[in-house]
């Protein structure tokens, strides 16, 4: 999918949550297997997770994320620790 994003269709779909979207509060967990291309805080929150890429960090653990925040990547494994997300599926 990461190279599909080229092309504007995908990138439309991707960004206006075709795709669907999970919302974490504290204490879950995302679904084994799915992957995320933005996470935004519903209200503040500190979240963990990893990332599915070969360069750079391949996790975060206590990112604290305020209300509004977006935040792009290809994310596995969301455990939020507080607060309230809205991860969006690619």
């Amino acid at each position: 999918m990461a190279n599909e994003l080229k092309y504007t269709h995908i990138f439309q779909q991707v960004s206006f949550g075709d795709f669907g979207f999970r919302i974490l509060s504290e204490a879950e967990t995302s679904v084994s297997g799915e992957h995320f291309c933005a996470i935004s805080p519903l209200e503040d929150a500190t979240i963990d997770f990893t990332s599915n890429t070969s360069g750079g960090d391949s996790s975060a653990t206590d990112l604290e994320l305020l209300t509004g925040m977006v935040i792009y990547g290809d994310f596995t494994d969301i455990t939020v620790d507080s607060g309230k997300i809205i991860a969006y599926l690619r």
